[in-house]
């Protein structure tokens, strides 16, 4: 790596980041309008409290690497990148205020000349920062954006206490850019971590922040619920958490952490409602345990609303079971979307191989008939007759043989794959040709239903 860098922002992050680049030997700026902490670096005193940030920086001063400045146009002109970790506060209405990334990334442009650039965003930003930023880029150098000067985020995650050693030993490192030479900089910048450097799109990268934080400080919350709903039992909170986390391949792992349907099935609806009736019971406010069914309830809202949207008159449901290819119906939500078409007065076909499988009486069309429970929904014995004459197709939770027979119909209309199964479970070369609508990593599709209500 044979390039300078700026640091813009000496805060917890940028501290820690200029600090470890320079004590590498890497040539680095280290940029405050604070001029109290820059002239505190500079004598080598770390103005944070961070095990290991004063040996860092001492290095990098001995080094002559380090090089702490008020002079953001002298350290840009002399960089080959920028690192952006400014600031954004929390404004009263709970967005982050993001106008000191987008002063210091414009300040950054303009400082950097005629002089090959790439603006790195490592401030936790808000959605849709990225096309602000860029577009000030575009309003401060022109055509050069995109060319000499290039843009891309890369979000951290540090923790007090040992953020030294998570920016020498990342478990992850997230990029984001359209532009090819700010990727190959970052290549560079993190060769040694190769293995662990992905690359994304700029939403993405964007988002990913705020939700892992968010996903930290739920499962804070969640293990203090409960804690408040055993201890009125006498129940030892920590061994239950202890024993919870031994489970490597459900309760810590990445299992059921894919966007998909809503929960059903015969234990998690029956078993939220128990220990939210616990808490209720020994007056526990557990306010994220009780909102997990009302959350469930949304996301079938969330489907149906989906669906609706295009107003269509005709629906075809595939594959009703509680989880992608069951025959178990209990507590469905692939069910209660169909039900729920039925209350808006559309007409509803269902198909699902695996439950005309079913192998305990009711048998056939009739078990397919008795898991809907409801006249209005058609059961229909195939996926060629529950599509005719259908203005959408709904891919709900299909077993593969229902899938593969879905695609292998070549329907003429679009295709909602509401779980993300079909585009899972059938190859790209086979989809050719079909409308596949993944209603999850897209935005919404459609024309706004008729106010009167669809298929009325």
């Amino acid at each position: 790596m044979n390039f300078t860098i700026t640091v813009v922002g000496l805060g917890y992050v940028g501290c820690v980041v200029a600090a470890t680049l320079a004590a590498q030997g890497v040539t680095t700026y280290a940029v405050d309008v604070k001029g109290d902490v820059v002239r505190a670096l500079a004598r080598g005193i770390a103005p944070i409290d961070e095990p290991e940030l004063a040996a860092r920086i001492g290095a990098g001063l001995a080094k002559g690497a380090l090089r702490p400045t008020e002079d953001l146009a002298a350290a840009v002109a002399a960089s080959d990148l920028s690192l952006v970790c400014v600031g954004t506060p929390v404004g009263p209405d709970g967005h982050l205020v993001e106008t000191d990334v987008l002063v210091a990334c414009e300040a950054i442009a303009r400082a950097a000349a005629s002089r090959d650039h790439t603006i790195v965003i490592r401030s936790t930003v808000p959605a849709g920062l990225h096309d602000h930023v860029s577009q000030r880029l575009r309003d401060a150098v022109g055509s050069a954006f995109g060319d000499r000067l290039t843009l891309a985020l890369n979000p951290e995650f540090l923790r007090e206490g040992s953020a030294v050693h998570d920016v020498e030993h990342p478990e992850l490192v997230v990029y984001a850019t359209r532009h090819e030479a700010a990727a190959a900089r970052l290549e560079a910048l993190y060769a040694e971590h190769k293995d662990r450097l992905v690359r994304t799109e700029p939403g993405n990268a964007e988002v990913l922040k705020l939700v892992a934080n968010v996903w930290h400080a739920l499962k804070v919350s969640f293990a203090n619920e409960v804690a408040r709903i055993a201890a009125p039992s006498g129940v030892d909170a920590f061994a239950v958490m202890e024993l919870l986390c031994r489970d490597k391949r459900l309760n810590t792992s990445a299992a059921y952490l894919r966007p998909g349907l809503p929960f059903g099935g015969a234990c998690l609806t029956k078993d939220v409602s128990s220990l939210a009736f616990q808490a209720r019971a020994r007056a526990v406010n557990a306010p994220v345990i009780a909102s997990i069914l009302p959350s469930n309830s949304a996301h079938v809202e969330h489907f149906v609303r989906a669906v609706l949207r295009s107003g269509p008159r005709r629906v075809a449901v595939v594959g009703i079971g509680f989880k992608p290819g069951a025959a178990d119906v209990r507590d469905s939500s692939p069910v209660k979307l169909v039900l729920a078409l039925c209350e808006a007065g559309v007409e509803v076909a269902v198909a699902d191989s695996a439950v005309l499988a079913a192998r305990i009486p009711p048998l056939g069309i009739l078990a397919l008939r008795a898991a809907l429970g409801d006249e209005r929904a058609h059961a229909s014995p195939s996926i060629a007759e529950a599509i005719q004459g259908a203005d959408v197709i709904v891919a709900a939770h299909p077993c593969t043989e229902d899938c593969l027979a879905l695609v292998a119909s070549r329907p003429r209309v679009p295709i909602l794959d509401i779980a993300g199964e079909l585009t899972r479970r059938v190859d790209p070369h086979a989809r050719a040709g079909i409308e596949v609508i993944e209603v999850l990593a897209r935005v919404p599709w459609g024309t706004p239903p008729d106010p009167r209500g669809a298929g009325r």
